[in-house]
């Protein structure tokens, strides 16, 4: 062959390689949502926010759009910043976007099996319908009176006890509420074995970062070497939580499965599924699905009341209104119960405006197909994150938005009517929270009782100052108020008397 037929030849591969090639990728680069300019390989790593993620996010979407795109060491990170776009695509197209990522720190933690971090399958829709058996909406009437008890019981704690506990007996309350739906135990003691392991799993909880920001989920190799590597250093705390969150798994399953065996169980989440199933249970799967109630329905509960307390303190006004509304309810010869909730809007808006005011960040969604979206391609394998906070924050809905204003909620001419909130705080589409009905109504007696028989009042410092705590939140897998300095005293003689008898 000549020369010139060897130029030709291999100009021709050339050209096959860039139209076969080079241009569907620049095609496809050029389909991709708007997003802030990257690196070459490592892509927008160097701006990624170590803290305050969701605002961060919100910011950028300012000048790239409600659908915004990121790439991060490889990884593909879609930002969905309006509830529009959320909807239409974790709820319209959920076939296609109901699976996790692998999170290799929470696999190394030892949440395996476990529903939230479980990929869209047989697997996951195996613990859903366990779930769901349990916590359905028509179930909650079982657990009304139990839930009013163990809020009674939180307050008197919180009566009694130093305000440096406070925090403490707000999560004994949602263990205590939690222990007993999944294991059928009630906790009497601050040495139970419940209380003492979910501490530690709120620890490790907040620690480890917005979920999928560890290094060790970009480079997994990092779980083989030492915690003090650069990279490394969330390993240190695999290490020291991975065994309680192990028996978490294992605790209450074997427990509950001994108590049927001795005849004295209780009614439970584990004794239901034991009972169904009988030989054929899967020990393997009820540990997961058990132990996502714990860890999932425990925190959720705990960080939405210390949110409360803060929103109390930095805004007493309107614990002032609501305990008026709870007056003129109840009176002063009884406490409020879940048949009240009817008549008071005001407390209900309020536990709206508590989920609205500071909405965690959520974990990402993940696209399973290439698909397209407003003209804009959503590539497959795409970390797909709905920033619920920025949609808290989107002013076109929610008037003044980083106010926190209740009436926002209720009908005119008393409020503004604007939309619910309650939605969007447990997910979207067929990921949406399993427990939210249980985390709604724990949330709501704990702030109906504290309002009714409590005062909260700023703490002072040393020097007698006032000390007025910052809106500010953990930026963990749970978000939880970083300060919520207070002093919680009782309302009155008579309102402690009632929480005295109704916590025994």
């Amino acid at each position: 062959m000549s020369l010139t037929l060897y130029s030709l030849a291999a100009f021709s591969g050339v050209v096959a390689l860039f139209w076969c090639v080079v241009l569907p990728k620049r095609s496809r680069a050029a389909m991709l949502p708007p997003g802030p300019p990257g690196d070459p390989v490592i892509g927008n790593l160097r701006y990624m926010p170590t803290d305050q993620s969701a605002e961060v996010f919100h910011e950028w979407s300012k000048k790239y759009g409600d659908v915004m795109y990121l790439e991060v060491l490889g990884r593909r990170i879609v930002i969905l910043d309006t509830h529009q776009a959320a909807v239409d695509l974790l709820e319209k197209r959920s076939s296609n976007y109901s699976d996790r990522p692998v999170f290799t720190l929470y696999e190394l933690l030892g949440w395996s099996p476990s529903l939230p971090f479980l990929q869209y399958g047989k697997q996951w829709s195996k613990h859903r319908q366990m779930h769901h058996t349990y916590l359905n909406r028509h179930k909650m009437d079982d657990f009304k009176t139990m839930q009013t008890q163990e809020a009674r019981t939180m307050v008197h704690n919180l009566m009694d006890c130093a305000p440096d506990k406070y925090d403490s007996y707000m999560g004994r309350f949602a263990t205590g509420i939690i222990s007993q739906i999944v294991a059928g135990h009630r906790i009497t003691s601050d040495d139970d074995w419940y209380l003492q392991a979910s501490k530690m799993v709120s620890e490790a909880m907040t620690r480890t970062g917005p979920p999928g920001s560890s290094p060790i989920d970009f480079f997994p190799a990092l779980q083989y070497v030492p915690s003090w590597f650069p990279g490394a250093k969330h390993m240190g705390v695999v290490q020291k939580r991975r065994p309680t969150l192990r028996e978490l798994h294992d605790y209450p399953v074997r427990t509950v499965r001994e108590q049927k065996n001795l005849g004295n169980a209780k009614p439970s989440f584990i004794l239901a599924q034991l009972e169904e199933m009988g030989d054929e249970t899967d020990d393997y799967e009820l540990k997961g699905a058990a132990a996502t109630m714990f860890g999932a329905g425990e925190s959720t509960t705990w960080s939405t009341v210390a949110v409360f307390i803060l929103a109390m303190i930095l805004y007493p006004e309107y614990q002032v209104k609501a305990q008026k509304e709870i007056d003129s309810v109840v009176g002063d010869l009884r406490l409020p119960g879940f048949e009240d909730r009817a008549n008071l809007p005001l407390v209900d808006a309020i536990l709206q405006e508590i989920l609205r005011w500071n909405p965690p960040l959520g974990l990402p969604h993940r696209a399973t197909e290439d698909d397209i979206y407003r003209g804009m391609l959503i590539p497959k394998g795409s970390l797909i994150i709905a920033n619920i906070k920025a949609m808290s924050l989107n002013e076109s809905v929610y008037s003044q938005p980083t106010s926190f204003y209740p009436e926002r909620f209720l009908p005119k001419p008393v409020g503004n009517e604007e939309p619910p909130f309650i939605n969007l705080a447990f997910g979207f589409g067929r990921r949406i929270c399993t427990g939210r009905y249980l985390a709604e109504n724990s949330v709501w007696i704990a702030i109906a009782t504290i309002l009714a028989s409590c005062t909260i009042s700023n703490a002072v410092d040393e020097h007698g100052e006032i000390i007025v705590p910052e809106n500010r939140m953990s930026d963990g897998l749970v978000s939880h108020p970083v300060d919520i300095r207070c002093v919680i005293s009782p309302r009155s003689s008579t309102a402690k008397a009632l929480i005295l008898e109704g916590s025994s």
